[in-house]
């Protein structure tokens, strides 16, 4: 439709030429600059990732593996203060056991369960703040529920 109007418009033919070359190089230079970019970055941002994901988890102690599994990856949440607190208070006691669980009951309230040696350890772990020191402390009992008593009708 523009070359009809172009040829109509008394333009000579070499002028068209530079401009139909012209509009032909910019199409192609804007189409270019709008796809390839973000698709490199997008490369380079998932390479970056996965390389700081293995040196991350490849620097964590056995007590900062314990923690983060139980706190990020089965209980789903990010909370480093109770990361803090399960590494140094129940490290020890549950790294050595069979099966260890950590559930969530509300935004304070966890329940982390352990067995060992065929015996079934349970434990309510209460998480307060504490204004005057402007910290998280926790609070630890043991208990005989487990996630069934609580999650589960019977």
């Amino acid at each position: 439709m523009y070359l009809v109007i172009l040829w109509f418009s008394g333009l000579n033919i070499r002028k068209m030429r530079r401009l139909i070359i012209f509009i032909v190089l910019l199409f192609i230079f804007s189409c270019n600059k709008s796809s390839n970019p973000p698709a490199v970055n997008e490369t380079m941002n998932e390479t970056m990732n996965e390389s700081s994901a293995e040196e991350s988890d490849s620097n964590l102690t056995a007590e900062e593996i314990f923690s983060t599994s139980l706190v990020q990856e089965i209980a789903g949440v990010d909370d480093i203060d109770l990361q803090i607190y399960i590494e140094e208070q129940f490290y020890n006691l549950a790294s050595k056991s069979d099966k260890v669980t950590l559930d969530r009951i509300s935004s304070s309230i966890y329940l982390l369960c352990y067995v060992q040696g065929g015996a079934k350890k349970s434990f309510i772990l209460q998480k307060y703040y504490d204004p005057v020191n402007d910290e998280f402390i926790f609070d630890k009992s043991v208990t005989d529920i487990n996630a069934s008593d609580i999650f589960l009708k019977k």
